[in-house]
């Protein structure tokens, strides 16, 4: 990772060469292709790799999220407990930490930080995303003075002076993509944000916003895995599948290099009432129940848990999805990385794509 000094000066660089929306090249020319698995990793056992599209980052094909989503914000022991989950996720081989301003109030970031500050040199070993927008109340706030604000919260909150990537946490309604742009710029030209994303938006938008930006959008952050095989960005869908419309988001950053990131990769959608593949209702439907047994069967054939293969079958997509994993216990940090090492062939692949495609979605 390059040190905030380093980054100043290719910062530098990329604006006197380039225009519009034009990315200077990788600083290392030896790094794999844009969104492609690395050719090697770190260390015997560590987990594969990929560049991020328009980057020099290198990151794990897992990413950590430390949203806690089920913990007890309010909880005394909710930073301790974070800090043990964050420091087991990163022994796992993990590289890449996905926060954002409002989860645990705050908190999540503290603990993140906390880990940072504990380990000398981690820092640099590691990739920070953060996501700003979301506010109290439902409002949803993407003006340039929110965003400013709010990154200066998460770099205090994180103890460091730049983020990796910032992301918008949701599409506003009310956005002003010039203001945005300008907000952008003003972070990257004073080295506290190195490259900028979205979360849960379309194409239309994330074009829209694109048009107003000089810098690429790097990463799109989607509701996306097995039980929950499409997902409402907006007003599109975004889909593993080959229908009409549903291939319309994912194919769209594949098309623009833009990294597709599935969150909740091991639930369903937030509304409606999806399947359950983990923990099937005793009075489940038989296609739920044909469902989760052939996610039994293939977790039995290699050799590790039902969860660990809906993480395979997300990473055996040649978009190169990055499941953002959001284990609250160590032990299921472990778990869900041993998806790492799983191979599905082909045939695996589209049989759990068939077992749950014929299961009505409720949304």
């Amino acid at each position: 990772m390059s040190t905030r000094r380093e980054f100043l000066t290719q910062a530098a660089l990329a604006t006197l060469m380039a225009s519009g929306t034009t990315q200077a090249a990788s600083a290392d020319p030896a790094q794999p292709a844009p969104g492609s698995p690395a050719t090697t990793t770190k260390s015997a056992g560590a987990l594969k790799t990929y560049t991020i599209p328009h980057t020099d980052l290198v990151v794990t094909r897992l990413c950590y999220g430390n949203a806690m989503i089920g913990s007890d914000w309010d909880s005394a022991d909710f930073i301790a407990q974070s800090v043990t989950v964050i420091r087991a996720a990163h022994e796992q081989g993990i590289t890449f930490f996905d926060t954002a301003d409002v989860y645990g109030k705050g908190k999540s970031e503290l603990a993140l930080g906390q880990v940072l500050k504990a380990t000398s040199g981690l820092r640099r070993q590691v990739v920070i995303q953060s996501k700003c927008s979301n506010r109290e109340g439902g409002v949803i706030d993407s003006s340039g003075e929110h965003i400013t604000s709010a990154v200066e919260g998460s770099l205090q909150r994180l103890g460091t002076d730049y983020l990796d990537i910032l992301l918008l946490h949701w599409p506003d309604s009310l956005i002003e993509p010039q203001e945005v742009g300008r907000a952008f710029d003003d972070l990257h030209r004073a080295g506290k944000v190195r490259h900028f994303g979205v979360s849960n938006y379309s194409p239309y938008q994330i074009e829209l916003l694109r048009k107003h930006l000089h810098q690429p959008l790097v990463a799109n952050q989607i509701q996306l895995g097995l039980a929950h095989w499409h997902t409402d960005p907006g007003a599109s869908k975004a889909a593993i599948t080959h229908g009409a419309e549903g291939v319309i988001s994912l194919d769209y950053c594949r098309l623009q290099d833009i990294q597709v990131q599935a969150y909740s990769p091991l639930k369903g959608s937030n509304i409606g009432k999806p399947p359950n593949l983990l923990n099937a209702a005793a009075d489940a439907t038989p296609e739920v129940r044909k469902a989760v047994d052939t996610l039994q069967d293939l977790a039995h054939t290699h050799e590790v848990s039902p969860a660990a293969i809906m993480l395979a079958w997300l990473l055996h997509h040649p978009a190169g999805i990055v499941p953002i994993i959001g284990a609250t216990k160590v032990e299921h940090v472990v778990d869900n990385c041993a998806a790492d090492r799983v191979q599905l062939s082909r045939a695996e692949w589209y049989a759990l794509l068939r077992a749950v495609a014929p299961i009505e979605q409720h949304t």
